[in-house]
C-alpha cells in the first residue's frame, strides 16, 4: 500500500483534532472548503455480525429441537444458508406454532401474538388475491417455492415479502409443518 502526501491531504479533518499550534489549526482550517455533499455518518459495526450469527444459531437451535420432536427429514444447516430476516413455522392447517425474533423485527409482532394465527393476518387491502391463490396452490402441491406479497406491519405499514416455503416432512414422508424463511424486497 503506498503513503503519500495527498492521501492524508485528503484527512485534513484529521490535523484540526491532532495539531497543537493554534497557528496550524488556522492554516489548515483555511485550506478546508465546504462541500455541498453531504455523507451519512459511518461506523464498522464490530458487534453486530456477530450477533446476528448468533441469533442465526438460536434459530438453527430451534429448528433442530423441532426436526427431534417431530422427527423432519430436512438438513437444517442446507434449509437455513440463504438470507432471510424472519422465521415462522407452521402446522399443516397454517397456524403458527413459533416466530424468531427477527419475526418481531420486521413485522412489529411478537411471537406470542402470532401463534395460533395464519399467517394470513398480516396481509391487507392491497396483498393480491392472486398472489394468495398461488401460495395456496403451491402448499397444495406440497413442494417448496418462493413468492413475493404485499404485507403490512402492526404498524400499518405496507412491505413486500419475500417468502420462500418448504414443507417439512416427517420420516413417513407426510408433510407435519411449514418453514417460511422471509426477508423485506
Amino acid at each position: 500500500m503506498k503513503n503519500s502526501n495527498s492521501d492524508l491531504n485528503n484527512m485534513m479533518c484529521l490535523d484540526l483534532f491532532l495539531s497543537g499550534k493554534k497557528e496550524d489549526t488556522v492554516k489548515n482550517t483555511q485550506k478546508i472548503k465546504p462541500t455541498k455533499t453531504v455523507y451519512p455518518l459511518m461506523s464498522f459495526d464490530l458487534s453486530g455480525n456477530s450477533m446476528m450469527k448468533h441469533i442465526k444459531s438460536l434459530d438453527k437451535e430451534k429448528l433442530f429441537e423441532f426436526s427431534n420432536e417431530f422427527n423432519w427429514d430436512i438438513d437444517i444447516d442446507q434449509v437455513l444458508k440463504p438470507a432471510y430476516e424472519a422465521l415462522v413455522v407452521t402446522n399443516v392447517d397454517q397456524l403458527i406454532v413459533w416466530a424468531n425474533e427477527g419475526f418481531k423485527k420486521m413485522t412489529g409482532y411478537t411471537s406470542h401474538y402470532a401463534i395460533g394465527r395464519k399467517p394470513s393476518f398480516l396481509q391487507g387491502i392491497n396483498t393480491s388475491e392472486e398472489v394468495k391463490k398461488n401460495i395456496r396452490e403451491k402448499l397444495a402441491q406440497g413442494k417448496p417455492f418462493t413468492e413475493v406479497i404485499v404485507n403490512y406491519r402492526k404498524n400499518k405499514e405496507e412491505y413486500l415479502c419475500e417468502v420462500s416455503i418448504i414443507p417439512l416432512r416427517n420420516q413417513q414422508n407426510q408433510i407435519v409443518h411449514f418453514l417460511a424463511l422471509e426477508k423485506a424486497v
